[in-house]
């Protein structure tokens, strides 16, 4: 085991880390937003609120947070090492798991996120929900159903959340998995040169 030195144990570790943001969105991609989308718009929506707002804190933030972290100095350690057995595979993998996992969540999936939650608070402070009944204005006297304009703009941005959000998310499965194969490669590599 004294084989691995600090390097080796930092491969290690990132690998296991990219392998297990990976399996949570990959239950995301799986089952969890199957679950929500099959639920009425309120209810998804509002659950997902919830869901990202605790996604953030620990353990799952913190793994995040840690992973990207280690990540990245390997990355950087790699591309100083180039010519070392394995370090190729792990500047690969840096870089996978940093484009196709971090980025990809920076630039589509926090920003849906967001959108998410400023149309659910929305709906919220409004006071209105999908399925109340409202005054109808006229007619009978009596009430229909119409959505308000808080709820209306919540359900336009929770269908356009489920299309755009969970095709992103398979791209950062992918790319967290690959990247923890990658890593593991270049671990075995270095052992192995």
């Amino acid at each position: 085991m004294e084989a691995l030195g600090v390097l080796g144990w930092a491969v290690v570790v990132a690998a296991i880390g990219c392998g297990l943001v990976g399996g949570v969105l990959f239950a995301f991609s799986t089952f969890v937003m199957a679950g929500l989308r099959s639920v009425a718009p309120d209810v998804g929506a509002a659950a997902m609120a919830a869901i990202n707002r605790h996604a953030t804190r620990a353990p799952f933030g913190s793994l995040l947070l840690v992973t990207t972290g280690l990540v990245t100095v390997l990355g950087v350690v790699a591309a100083t090492r180039l010519d070392e057995s394995g370090t190729g595979l792990v500047l690969a993998g840096a870089v996978v798991y940093l484009v196709g996992g971090i980025g990809v969540t920076a630039a589509v999936n926090v920003p849906l996120n967001d959108r998410l939650e400023a149309a659910e608070a929305a709906v919220s402070t409004s006071g209105a929900r999908s399925g109340e009944a409202s005054p109808s204005g006229g007619g009978s006297g009596g009430s229909r159903v119409r959505p308000a304009s808080p709820t209306a703009e919540r359900d336009r941005v929770w269908a356009v959340f489920l299309g755009r959000w969970v095709a992103w998310n398979h791209v950062r499965t992918v790319a967290s998995g690959v990247a923890a194969l990658l890593l593991t490669l270049g671990l075995v590599a270095r052992l192995a040169g």
